[in-house]
């Protein structure tokens, strides 16, 4: 009996809620993001990386409160994409293995294009003032990154340690940042060719850690948050069209998985980086309050 009552409360609360001057709604539209951070540099002061914007969608629902007739509370669940455009073009190394595992380090040039795309569960939440049709907002978020993965492709050219030079290579990327192991690869229809008088294999497709450090930990942090600012023009009293620009704090990558891809240290291993690698992203919806 006792959870039949605390079951009905639990059902009737939201239309309390509401009957006591809350009120709901619902909003979707498109994310237009990318991922802020440092470039790397080659010996004459090029840059060598550059995130550009990439698109995404988000969706989900809302809870606002008036404190008076003009100013009110908001609190937001939404399922969101968020992401980048990739590219890195220049010098740049390739380390091949063997089927044993044995290394065999080429030097070259890469040219890399990648379409990262991670998915949130975001919660923000806002403080906004209605003049009118105009709303304006501003507040805080917190959110947890439910899945990350990357499409694209790397393109390179290079020569062994001893002066070999390496046929072209053009190898599919496609990472689950959250699932790949280190070296993974797609097997099907690999090649293998000799470097340096190893016999070394040519993948198929590279996973998100074929060629970095065996940390055991994945390149993405779950958590973000950040700050986040926007405008609402309501078309009736409850239909509105929104805009959000919206900025991460936290750094988005980890330490142990951040690496220098313009050159090796002189003993032939990798030069880790520690980058601030931090979300930005602007947010265009259509929505409805009730």
């Amino acid at each position: 009996m006792r959870n039949n009552i605390s079951l009905l409360i639990a059902l009737l609360l939201p239309f309390s809620m509401i009957a006591q001057g809350w009120s709901g709604g619902i909003r979707a539209g498109l994310n237009y993001s990318r991922i802020d951070g440092p470039s790397e540099i080659d010996p004459s002061g090029n840059n060598l990386e550059r995130n550009t914007f990439s698109s995404g969608f988000h969706i989900g629902g809302m809870i606002s409160r008036k404190l008076n007739s003009a100013v009110g509370l908001r609190g937001e669940i939404l399922y969101s994409q968020r992401g980048t455009d990739y590219q890195y073009q220049g010098d740049s190394y390739l380390r091949l293995f063997t089927e044993a595992g044995v290394v065999a380090n080429t030097r070259g040039t890469r040219y890399t294009t990648l379409r990262i795309t991670n998915t949130y569960l975001d919660l923000p939440l806002s403080v906004f003032l209605r003049l009118g049709r105009i709303e304006l907002s501003a507040g805080g978020y917190g959110s947890f990154m439910l899945s990350s993965r990357g499409v694209g492709e790397l393109n390179y050219n290079g020569k062994s340690t001893v002066g070999q030079t390496i046929e072209p290579l053009l190898v599919p990327l496609k990472y689950d940042y959250f699932k790949d192991q280190y070296q993974q690869t797609g097997v099907l229809n690999a090649k293998v060719i000799t470097v340096d008088n190893k016999r070394v294999v040519v993948p198929s497709t590279l996973g998100a850690y074929y060629d970095t450090r065996d940390t055991g930990v994945p390149l993405f942090n779950r958590i973000d948050a950040g700050l986040h600012a926007g405008l609402g023009i309501f078309m009736s009293q409850g239909l509105y069209l929104g805009a959000r620009i919206q900025k991460g704090f936290m750094d988005l990558t980890r330490a142990e998985q951040e690496l220098s891809l313009q050159s090796l240290d002189s003993t032939g291993k990798i030069i880790p980086r520690s980058d601030e690698d931090l979300n930005l992203s602007l947010q265009l919806s259509i929505g409805f309050s009730f």
